[in-house]
């Protein structure tokens, strides 16, 4: 299909220049404008593969007209014109969403170039933009998947649940003699099948918790935690294990262990898991051993180390124990894939060593507090975050998200609908919504380069309006403030500072 160019220029020479050069040298269509207004104009009512502007022209300049274009019609490249005095400002506008930039005096050859590379750029784009949306679409379906595996799970455990409670109770009835006498035999069954019931019981209850940590339906209570406190508690409710195998519980940790930051309930279940596991390894007058280091490969990490005196796992035994699918999780046992969920839900790692005859050692790591009384949880979440688009070289933006009523105010019931809303325009697995309670507002992190946080900032706010609208007197207003790592920012803490002052906040 033949590329349509639209020239806009206020010096007639120039745009019949531009327009010959470009059609008869370049094969292209070629449209011609002489301000920015009656471009805006043609660009509502035709289409067009490209706009090579002018950067300095009356009323409304190409700055101006690029980020218009931009935000109305993000598919449509542009490239600035400029003087070799405005080099700053078409510099500006590639941050505004320009392609390129052409210095003047205009080189006949180079303009041809540029502007074809340019335009294969795009093509090489959109190919991508169709496999990304083929692989947003796969998600999509993968997502709908899961949602269809946790309700069925779900809906088992509560139907398996019911007749299971009810024929245990039955049992228990036999036992304790309500139902007339029973001999040695009969006890000897009964006392099995109560068992059997009771481990089943455990079994779908531990599935469906599995199922809402993949599901990511878990709910996480972030708090500065005491590790050590943590450790004595579930080791003093395990001491009676360890006596009954003459299993001695040693302890490895330095006088002062810096406080973490999760959830007290979660990170005492990762800790018993691992230990309940290491005393089954352990063979009667065996050790199973405690010791926390500071992590050196992450900062702000402490790594926790459970190790046994057992004989040591085979890598295939390894590989399904660190597997967190379902399937492999039921028959290997669900209780390391639950502990491996909630270490990741803490944005932590779990590895194993397994020396052969020499026990096996779990290693997880945790975050330490910074010491913050205020969002903790999203400055811990940013750094993470902004340290990955640092190492992958890929764009971060960082939203925040504010709304009030007619009062001047932002109830925590508002809030709720505000965040599912947001959830709603952010449906990467990769992005992030977050609440910053102590400031009512709401903040959303998603890999995303300007183009793409001016369509999720217009995403947002149509959506809030839509649904508070509802045929009636808007009763809450939004407004979202927006800041994109490289290009609007290069350290997090001007990130969060350029995305406030656009909230104004």
């Amino acid at each position: 299909m033949e590329k349509r160019i639209l020239v806009i220029d206020d010096e007639k020479e120039i745009r019949d220049f531009l327009f010959k050069a470009l059609s008869r040298l370049g094969g292209f269509r070629v449209e011609l404008a002489e301000s920015a207004e009656e471009a805006l104009q043609k660009i509502e009512n035709e289409r067009f593969d490209l706009v090579l502007t002018d950067l300095k022209m009356p009323e409304k300049d190409g700055l101006q007209l690029v980020s218009e274009i931009a935000q109305s019609k993000p598919e449509i490249l542009t490239i600035l014109m400029t003087g070799y005095g405005t080099i700053d400002s078409a510099l500006e506008g590639m941050k505004r969403g320009a392609s390129d930039y052409l210095m003047k005096p205009l080189n006949l050859d180079e303009l041809i170039v540029r502007v074809q590379k340019v335009l294969k750029e795009k093509q090489r784009f959109v190919k991508f933009k169709d496999l990304a949306d083929q692989l947003e679409k796969a998600r999509q379906e993968l997502k709908r998947f899961d949602e269809m595996k946790y309700e069925f799970i779900s809906v088992a455990s509560n139907e398996l649940g019911i007749p299971l409670a009810a024929v245990k109770e039955a049992i228990q009835l036999i036992l304790g003699g309500k139902a007339g006498e029973t001999n040695e035999t009969q006890m000897k069954f009964l006392t099995m099948a109560e068992e059997n019931i009771t481990h089943l019981t455990s079994l779908l209850g531990n599935l469906l918790y599995f199922s809402r940590i993949e599901s990511g339906k878990i709910e996480m209570k972030f708090e500065e935690l005491n590790l050590m406190t943590s450790i004595e508690f579930i080791l003093s409710s395990l001491k009676s294990q360890a006596d009954e195998k003459s299993v001695q519980l040693n302890i490895d940790i330095p006088q002062e262990v810096p406080l973490i930051y999760g959830d007290r309930a979660k990170v005492e279940q990762i800790l018993k898991i691992f230990l309940e596991n290491a005393m089954k390894s352990t063979p009667e007058g065996g050790e199973v051993s405690i010791s926390t280091k500071p992590y050196q490969e992450e900062g702000n990490r402490v790594a926790i180390s459970v190790r046994d005196s057992g004989t040591g796992m085979s890598r295939e035994q390894l590989d399904k124990i660190l597997d967190k699918s379902l399937s492999r999780s039921i028959s290997e046992g669900l209780d390391l894939a639950i502990a491996k969920g909630l270490i990741e839900a803490h944005h932590g790692k779990i590895w194993v060593e397994s020396p052969v005859g020499r026990g096996n050692t779990f290693t997880f790591t945790l975050p330490i507090s910074q010491g913050e009384r205020r969002d903790i949880h999203f400055r811990f979440i940013l750094d993470g975050e902004f340290r990955r688009a640092q190492e992958n070289h890929s764009p971060l933006t960082l939203f925040l998200i504010k709304g009030w009523d007619k009062k001047e105010e932002m109830k925590d019931d508002l809030l709720d609908h505000l965040e599912q809303r947001v959830k709603e325009c952010l449906n990467r697995k990769s992005d992030i919504v977050l609440r910053l309670k102590q400031e009512k507002l709401l903040a959303a992190l998603c890999e995303t380069d300007v183009k793409g946080a001016r369509l999720i900032s217009r995403s947002i706010e149509g959506k809030i309006k839509k649904y508070f609208l509802d045929g009636q007197e808007m009763s809450i207003k939004i407004k979202v403030g927006a800041a994109t790592y490289p290009y609007d920012a290069l350290s997090k803490g001007e990130l969060f500072k350029k995305a406030k002052e656009r909230l104004g906040a």
